[in-house]
């Protein structure tokens, strides 16, 4: 495990030129490049953790999954990633804790091909459980089982008194771009991502927006933990310095982005999505903001909610105390 994670480490994508000698080397993962992760790339690409004294190297996992794996074996002492983990090591016994809230709302957007959204008469004002009904009969695509991509499939198939894989499928596709390939040539119907897969794919002129979570679309994502920071508990007893560090240079990111407009913001952004139409770009980070909150603290409310969701969709039995895997206590006062 060790020899397989220092290969993977060796593909990491370091976001920062700040290092100095004296400054201490840390690393995180996350599970894919999208806009959830907008509060790291500002502290790196600004030098706040430079002026913190951290030299943050970030490893991009492909899905979520393997970041956390990196940080159950010591890989890495950070992954921010969606919080199915932080229930289901617990109940394996191999507990993570929860220290900073990042995205307080669903990520994932949906996108349907043009093709199907007219045959199955799906418009911009149909009703969202209309909408989820009109997943009869199609291919959905998530990153990979298990994952949130896959897991949000499953719920909407569910809420819709739709049995997976017998009246619609789910099926994992893996990258960005092979989804939306996959969207576009019939190997699915809809793909589920994160921004700025939505806007990308739409303005393409092959697909249309399905559901948009980041903009409140649907009421039940609204109040939901659905990006967190994770850490080994012995790491943060050993290291609480490093920890409350590291927690107080991403909460003078997210201040900076609530300050700054979307062309300051896209600015930034761009360097982590080369290539990309600046107006996309901006049309994506005005619609994921919303998701982005306030206050760093995870809640119970949202705890609660995003607990309720794994039960929902068969990723988790029974419950976990919030108080056994989270602690506020790093985040700056």
């Amino acid at each position: 495990m060790t020899r397989l994670w220092a290969a993977v480490l060796m593909t990491s994508l370091a976001l920062g030129g700040h290092a100095k000698a004296a400054d201490v080397a840390l690393r995180t993962t996350i599970p894919a490049n999208a806009l959830f992760f907008l509060p790291l790339f500002v502290a790196t690409d600004l030098g706040y953790f430079h002026d913190a004294g951290i030299d943050m190297e970030t490893v991009i996992t492909q899905g979520d999954g393997p970041d956390i794996d990196a940080l159950i074996s010591g890989s890495v002492d950070f992954t921010i990633s969606t919080p199915n983990r932080l229930f289901t090591t617990y109940q394996q016994g191999k507990p993570l804790l929860g220290v900073m809230q990042v995205m307080d709302r669903m990520g994932i957007q949906c996108f349907m091909n043009k093709a199907v959204a007219a045959r199955v008469g799906l418009l911009p004002s149909t009703p969202l459980l209309d909408r989820l009904t009109k997943l009869k009969g199609l291919t959905i695509a998530g990153t990979r089982p298990g994952a949130f991509t896959y897991l949000l499939a499953i719920d909407y198939l569910k809420r819709a008194h739709l049995q997976p894989q017998d009246d619609a499928k789910v099926i994992g596709i893996g990258t960005a771009p092979g989804m939306i390939a996959a969207v576009e040539n019939g190997q699915a119907d809809v793909g589920c991502f994160g921004s700025p897969v939505i806007e990308t794919a739409v303005s393409r002129g092959k697909s249309v927006a399905f559901i948009n979570n980041t903009q409140g679309e649907d009421s039940k994502f609204k109040d939901f933990l659905f990006e967190m920071v994770y850490v080994r508990p012995e790491y943060a007893q050993a290291h609480g310095d490093l920890v409350r560090k590291t927690l107080a240079v991403l909460v003078r990111a997210n201040r900076w982005m609530a300050a700054a407009s979307d062309a300051e913001v896209a600015k930034i952004a761009s360097t982590h999505f080369t290539g990309m139409d600046e107006a996309i770009l901006q049309e994506s980070i005005a619609s994921v903001r919303p998701a982005f909150p306030k206050d760093p603290a995870i809640t119970e409310t949202g705890y609660a909610a995003a607990e309720a969701f794994l039960r929902d969709t068969d990723a988790l039995t029974g419950t976990v105390p919030f108080a056994k895997v989270v602690d506020n206590s790093y985040l700056p006062h």
